[in-house]
């Protein structure tokens, strides 16, 4: 399920942070603050973007959850699970 938003999320963070690993250097299970170097008020940032680009909002005590990418798309995907349709 994750693997759908895999991709797009990526693409988000490499166009917002001009710190990120090539894309195909970037895993689900990357921790997004020791493995992409995200402090915590761009983690904040990024949700915010998600939820932006994604239509959605996100419970405030997920976010503060959430560790990993596929912390991440598994929360989108509990708010909004029609975007594992998307392509």
């Amino acid at each position: 399920m994750e693997e759908k938003l895999f991709a797009r999320i990526v693409a988000l963070l490499t166009a917002h942070f001009d710190n990120m690993p090539a894309a195909e250097d970037i895993h689900l299970d990357d921790n997004l603050h020791e493995d992409l170097n995200l402090d915590s008020i761009d983690i904040v940032d990024f949700i915010m973007m998600c939820e932006t680009n994604f239509n959605i909002k996100l419970d405030m005590t997920d976010a503060k959850n959430t560790h990993t990418l596929r912390d991440l798309i598994r929360s989108i995907i509990e708010v909004k699970p029609s975007l594992c349709d998307a392509q």
